[in-house]
């Protein structure tokens, strides 16, 4: 059973949708908008990189990640990153089917926005009648 409602906005606009969603007892923290603009994005992560893991350039001791010192951020090996998020990496995230991502790539190029939200097994059949109540169209759940 998909747990992701989304549907289609013809102006992006969310406030009588988180409206509707606030007075029915449902979080807005799982709601997402991605607009025409948001194709793309870059994401700041932490993550475990070390260009002398791979290139010998260790400073001193054993050359054994983690035991090394004098590397990396506040003694660790985190540095940051950008990583450019794609379009299809973001419907992804959203569980749309690979089928169906071109059909929400021509609706975002039109200018319309997709909104979609991550909903409990006991509020699907809630969200997604205050997707179709509110001005959303092609109301799936994935």
């Amino acid at each position: 059973m998909g747990l992701v409602v989304t549907g289609i906005s013809q102006d992006g606009d969310t406030a009588a949708l988180e409206a509707a969603l606030k007075a029915a007892g449902l979080p807005l923290d799982p709601i997402q908008l991605i607009g025409p603009d948001d194709s793309t994005r870059g994401t700041a992560s932490r993550g475990l990189a070390n260009p002398g893991l791979l290139t010998g350039g260790m400073e001193t001791g054993t050359g054994v990640p983690g035991v090394t010192t004098g590397l990396g951020v506040a003694g660790g090996y985190g540095t940051e990153y950008f990583r450019n998020e794609t379009l299809s990496d973001r419907l992804g995230d959203l569980e749309i089917p690979d089928d169906e991502v071109q059909n929400y790539v021509e609706a975002l190029q039109s200018g319309r926005s997709i909104v979609a939200y991550f909903a409990k097994p006991e509020s699907i059949a809630q969200v997604e009648a205050i997707f179709r109540s509110g001005a959303l169209t092609k109301v799936k759940t994935f």
